[in-house]
């Protein structure tokens, strides 16, 4: 019998009121991540990505509307009181975000900011705390973490600081990390370094991982599956061999095929989809990539397609798929 889902968000729904009216976000999406699981959710920036997991995490403010369901263990999170978010966050849900030197405080040293991850949510002497502290520092490979203990985040590489947002986010060994490109904003060399940082330790501590990032190659090597949204919307989904050797859906297929390979030849310009993701406001009628898409046709700006389901682990949001699905097209 399969496992439950460890995080189960359902007809997700985010709006943000505006002057000239509310902007719908992220217009109902649902994905699963199984217990030591990596999912990947992947698109161009402002295909709502970022907005998804923010809501599951209930770090959207007030000044936003979000409708569905998000379980965690079976809780609900969405409506729920916001103490209760707090105790979650960081014990049994941690986040790291793109930009660790935005996320660390420049005011305290580092030993004093993973201390304090730990304090909050388990019951730890300050001692106690500050000697789990080094042990995590040394764990995610931070040279001399007794010595790190007493530096502040400026006194960091990128890399080191990233890697102080690993120790906070596994400090009180949380069931699921929220992974927010975590990578974006670091060289290629120490990018490659942070990810099998990540690998290892999901692998060690059995944790899951919700992997938010842009790029489809960092995709081929993280993910178990594979949540592709594009304008709000999720337009596949699937296990990320099947979906690497056989997208299925054009705006998957065009991602992937931007993806340099050793064998593209070095005089063959890149390959980029044309034009860039619509703004919430200025979603165009029907399926929402078709300006885009070079699979385009007459239906594609009149209807927008459902999320058509093309066998027990795979889906797809496009016209092309009715005839195969319904024998009807």
């Amino acid at each position: 019998m399969p496992s439950p889902p460890l995080l189960d968000v359902r007809d997700l729904h985010v709006r943000f009121p505006t002057p000239t009216g509310p902007v719908h976000a992220v217009a109902g999406v649902s994905f699963t991540v199984l217990p030591g699981e990596t999912v990947a959710v992947v698109g161009e920036s402002g295909s709502g990505k970022s907005v998804s997991s923010l809501a599951v995490l209930g770090l959207l403010g007030s000044g936003s509307i979000a409708a569905g369901s998000v379980l965690l263990r079976g809780e609900e999170l969405v409506g729920a009181d916001p103490e209760r978010l707090r105790r979650l966050r960081g014990a049994e849900i941690a986040m790291i975000f793109q930009n660790p030197m935005s996320s660390l405080d420049p005011l305290f040293t580092i030993g004093d900011q993973v201390v304090e991850a730990l304090r909050v949510h388990r019951t730890l002497s300050r001692r106690e705390a500050r000697e789990r502290a080094v042990d995590l520092l040394r764990e995610v490979g931070l040279p001399d973490p007794q010595r790190r203990m007493r530096s502040y985040p400026h006194e960091l590489s990128g890399g080191q600081q990233q890697r102080v947002m690993v120790a906070i986010a596994l400090a009180c060994e949380p069931a699921l990390i929220i992974a927010d490109e975590p990578t974006t904003a670091l060289d290629v060399t120490v990018e490659a370094q942070i990810l099998d940082l990540l690998r290892t330790m999901q692998r060690e501590r059995a944790t899951a991982l919700l992997f938010i990032t842009h790029d489809m190659g960092v995709v081929a090597e993280m993910a178990d599956r594979v949540v592709v949204m594009y304008a709000g919307r999720v337009v596949e989904h699937g296990p990320v061999t099947e979906m690497l050797r056989a997208p299925r859906n054009p705006y998957t297929r065009a991602l992937i095929e931007a993806i340099p390979t050793p064998a593209t030849p070095r005089d063959r310009p890149m390959s980029a989809i044309a034009g860039s993701v619509p703004a919430p406001a200025d979603a165009p009628p029907g399926c929402r990539f078709h300006p885009r898409c070079p699979a385009v046709h007459d239906r594609c700006s009149a209807e927008e397609p459902p999320l058509f389901e093309l066998g027990p682990t795979r889906a797809s949001r496009c016209w092309l798929h009715e005839r195969e699905v319904h024998g009807v097209g």
